[in-house]
């Protein structure tokens, strides 16, 4: 599977790289990132809420949240919510913070969420535009709250929503939520994301914090599951020679240096992780990311589904290294 992953990645640039138009974005993306949108998404719909909302390479920042569970307070979902929040402040022209809600989800989901959202110190301000989504009629309402709105951009989002491709529920991506690299695609269409700073995912703690709502969403997908379940750890960076590197790495190895202390707690918790699989300090953020992908599978191993489904043959969880620029996968056989 994952040769198949990075020929369709390498498909995909070449065909980018005809279009006038994201070519050009690509090369905006070699400079840097200035999103204009943070995107709250379902592990379930997150690849496919970018082409829902016809989001390209550099439109939209990502946070995470668990299908048919609410968005936590900021303080106990620091991994999944507060640090990519956080890290948005960071970027000029912010638009809207865009939440997306299947249909059958239900009203005490959708307003303790939203509430959750307002919580958040550093989208004071921000207009919140939420919709309800039938996935598979294509169909996207407004949510009415009074949390703070823009109707100007409400009906400009609405005007592009477009029929995303046929999810692959039977792989699990664990990306960065840096806008310009998105969950690669996979044979049978997008997968699930799992979209946080570095694409880190914390240890299993068993309060009742994300990693609790994490389990459960584990438990879920792979219970009784006649198929095996692929999880793929994606860390992105200057893999091609040139390059803008994954800034939650750039940031972790220096953690001091983090703009707030929000994203100070998130970039020590990166840095302590991978440091454990570190036997000298990195030289670039390259060498960080992937020791943040041993990290993330280490944590990932402690989630009790997680353990069972891999040691009884149902799971597998592998590596890949992305390009920002490009998006194209790399495998490596040596490093990892």
């Amino acid at each position: 599977m994952i040769n198949k992953l990075v020929n369709i990645s390498q498909k995909l640039a070449d065909e980018r790289k005809k279009d006038p138009e994201l070519l050009a974005r690509m090369e905006s993306a070699s400079l840097g990132q200035a999103p204009r949108f943070l995107v709250i998404s379902s592990i379930r719909r997150s690849s496919q809420d970018l082409q829902l909302l016809n989001m390209g390479m550099g439109d939209a920042f990502h946070a995470t949240r668990v299908p048919n569970q609410p968005l936590l307070f900021p303080d106990i979902a620091p991994h999944l919510f507060k640090g990519p929040a956080s890290y948005h402040k960071l970027f000029p022209g912010k638009k809207g913070i865009i939440v997306t809600f299947d249909e059958a989800e239900s009203e005490v989901i959708i307003r303790e969420t939203i509430t959750n959202i307002t919580r958040h110190p550093d989208l004071d301000n921000i207009p919140i535009i939420a919709l309800k989504v039938d996935y598979n009629s294509v169909r996207a309402s407004l949510i009415p709250h009074g949390k703070g709105r823009d109707y100007k951009t409400e009906n400009w989002i609405l005007s592009r929503i477009r029929k995303p491709d046929i999810l692959d529920d039977d792989v699990l991506v664990l990306i960065c939520s840096d806008s310009r690299v998105h969950p690669p695609h996979t044979e049978k269409g997008v997968p699930m994301a799992i979209q946080t700073l570095g694409g880190y995912v914390p240890m299993f703690t068993g309060y009742d914090d994300e990693t609790r709502q994490l389990n459960s969403f584990f438990e879920n997908w792979l219970s009784g599951s006649p198929v095996e379940r692929e999880i793929l750890i994606v860390a992105h960076g200057n893999f091609e020679g040139e390059g803008p590197s994954c800034g939650a790495a750039t940031i972790s190895l220096n953690p001091n240096e983090a703009p707030s202390n929000t994203l100070y707690a998130i970039v020590k918790d990166l840095h302590n992780a991978a440091q454990q699989f570190e036997s000298e300090s990195p030289n670039t953020p390259e060498e960080r990311v992937k020791s943040l992908c041993h990290a993330t599978r280490h944590h990932l191993m402690s989630y009790p589904s997680i353990f069972t489904a891999y040691k009884s043959g149902l799971l597998s969880i592998d590596y890949l290294f992305m390009d920002t620029v490009t998006n194209v996968l790399h495998q490596s056989h040596n490093t990892i």
